[in-house]
């Protein structure tokens, strides 16, 4: 008869209880990370952002076909503008002579069709879809007096009403412009108003990612398209129908 009994540890319930323990563990790891994705989805998206610049402004999330009212409608008036407003602003050539006729040069208009546009209007043409932007810059060179060139003319765009933005379609408005594009010739301080009521079209588009290396005209095209938008018709507004 023995004395002693060897006898079999059961590690059965150690298994159990480390078990168990190991399950609360990540139970509380869980609910921890339930509660911070929580405080994050009810925590408001940050508005502020600095540009490279260090100028800061407020933005909001949007869908890529979306674009507000406001934003149309700045859009729209400032390509407008850039279009219509014609003049032979001096650039300058070299601020360090000491010569004047160095310094200033009148703007000397880009060829379009068998007439002349002003830089500035070539330069917004870049916010006209590209099967529109030819045949339009073509009939604003029609309209823009040759006289611009050596200074003696201008004219200013006159905006009377915008309407609000209609939207037609997935990421396309439209808006009527109520103007007058008045031009200046001479003396003339008064000036002679040209009625320019028209419905304009526009939609969303990607923003261009300009290349390392880029000539003028790409930074050109790039800068007027940063808006994300683009005019692709414009036609005359029926007033009174």
């Amino acid at each position: 008869m023995r004395l002693l009994e060897r006898k079999e540890l059961n590690f059965t319930p150690i298994f159990l209880i480390g078990n168990a323990v190991l399950v609360t563990l990540l139970l509380f790891i869980e609910l921890l990370n339930f509660s911070r994705v929580g405080r994050i989805a009810e925590s408001k998206a940050p508005t502020l952002v600095e540009l490279s610049n260090g100028e800061s402004i407020r933005v909001s999330s949007i869908n890529n076909y979306e674009r507000s009212p406001q934003a149309i409608t700045y859009f729209i008036g400032q390509t407008m503008t850039g279009l219509l407003s014609w003049n032979a602003v001096p650039v300058t050539l070299n601020e360090y002579s000491p010569n004047t006729s160095d310094k200033i040069k009148l703007d000397s208009g880009v060829q379009a069709g068998d007439q002349k546009i002003t830089t500035t209007t070539w330069s917004t043409g870049f916010a006209l879809s590209e099967d529109f932007r030819a045949p339009f810059l073509k009939e604003i060179a029609k309209l823009t007096p040759p006289d611009v060139f050596n200074g003696t003319t201008q004219s200013i765009l006159k905006v009377n009403l915008f309407s609000e933005p209609k939207n037609i379609g997935q990421g396309k408005w439209s808006i009527d412009m109520v103007a007058e594009v008045i031009v200046f010739q001479g003396n003339n301080m008064v000036g002679s108003p040209i009625a320019f009521n028209k419905t304009i079209f526009v939609r969303a588009v990607d923003t261009p990612i300009l290349p390392h290396i880029s000539s003028q005209h790409q930074q050109t095209a790039s800068r007027v398209r940063q808006a994300g938008m683009e005019i692709y018709k414009i036609q005359d507004l029926g007033l009174g129908k």
